[in-house]
Formats: structure tokens, C-alpha cells, sequence
């Protein structure tokens, strides 16, 4: 019988053998999925992270261009209102009027990309309050120039708004490589 159970050890550890093997190698499997997805994720985050930068950065630099032309069609309104005695008592010229519109429309198309939501209701509402003065036709000066305050003011407060999401997004996503090299 001894030499019964010495035939079977060889063929025993053998069969051992390739389960260990096999469960190993399932290990390994696994192990290599799970730094697949992490992978996969830390590319996401950085992709979403690059995609908000750049529209933050547009968005600002749309919403700077909003505020000029804004300016522009005021102090053209404030001086036709020395001449009529109405503030906006007449229509603004093409280059003002197209200026505004498509400094609107700018702001606008990259309204819909902000992906936090209430620094889009921010950004929507600071832009209405931008399109109060030249609504305001026939008005006295001393309004108009309050309400372009006001709109000067949420302007500047939008604008920290969204280089205090810039920054948050630059100190909170690490570099893809970083991220990689930290899960290994």
C-alpha cells in the first residue's frame, strides 16, 4: 500500500501544482483588471478635469468680452441720453449692437458645458443683470447707472466664482501619470 500512495503523491502534485498555477495566474487576472479600471478612471477624471478647465477658461474670457461690449453700449446710451435726455432713446449702432449680441451668444453656447450647477445659475443670472441696461429704454440715467453697477459688481463675482472652480480643479486632479504611478 506504501508504494500505492508513492505513485499517487507525484501525480497529486501535479494536479497541485497546476491548480496552484491556475490560481495564480487568476489572481494575476484579476489583479491586472482592477489597475485596467483604475487606469481607465484616472484617464476619465482627467479628461473631465481638462474638459471644465477649458470651458472655465472660455466661459471667463467670454463673459470679460460680455462686460466690454456691455460697457460700450452704456457709455453710447449715456451719451445719446445728453442729446435726447433719455437714457437709450435711440437704437445702438450695428458694431455695438452686434458686439452685444455676440458676446450673448458666446456666453451663452458655453453656459450649457458648466458642469457645477449653481455656478451656472450664477453665470446665467450675472449675465441677465449684464442685459438689464440696455433693456432700459427711456429710463433715467441715474438707473441705468445703478444697474450696470449691480451688473458690474455680479460680474466680478462670477468671474472670482470661476477662477476659485479653476483653481479647486487644479489642486484636486493630479496629473494622469501622477495618478497612475500612485495606484501601483
Amino acid at each position: 500500500m506504501d508504494s500505492g500512495w508513492m505513485a499517487v503523491w507525484p501525480v497529486a502534485a501535479f494536479f497541485l501544482g497546476g491548480l496552484a498555477t491556475q490560481l495564480t495566474g487568476l489572481l494575476n487576472h484579476r489583479r491586472q483588471q482592477a489597475e485596467k479600471a483604475e487606469d481607465a478612471a484616472a484617464a476619465f477624471r482627467q479628461r473631465r478635469a481638462d474638459f471644465e478647465l477649458d470651458h472655465l477658461q472660455r466661459l471667463g474670457e467670454a463673459l470679460q468680452v460680455l462686460g466690454r461690449a456691455v460697457g460700450r453700449a452704456h457709455h453710447t446710451d449715456v451719451m445719446t441720453s445728453r442729446e435726447t435726455g433719455h437714457y437709450a432713446g435711440t437704437l445702438l449702432g450695428a458694431e455695438a449692437s452686434d458686439g452685444l449680441g455676440s458676446a450673448n451668444r458666446d456666453v451663452r453656447m458655453l453656459l450649457g458645458l458648466v458642469l457645477d450647477d449653481s455656478l451656472r445659475e450664477q453665470v446665467q443670472a450675472t449675465q441677465a443683470l449684464l442685459n438689464v441696461p440696455s433693456g432700459m429704454h427711456r429710463a433715467p440715467v441715474e438707473q441705468a447707472e445703478d444697474a450696470l453697477v449691480r451688473a458690474v459688481f455680479a460680474l466680478d463675482e462670477t468671474q472670482g466664482r470661476i477662477a476659485e472652480r479653476i483653481r479647486e480643479i487644479y489642486l484636486k486632479v493630479p496629473a494622469a501619470s501622477d495618478g497612475i504611478a500612485a495606484s501601483r
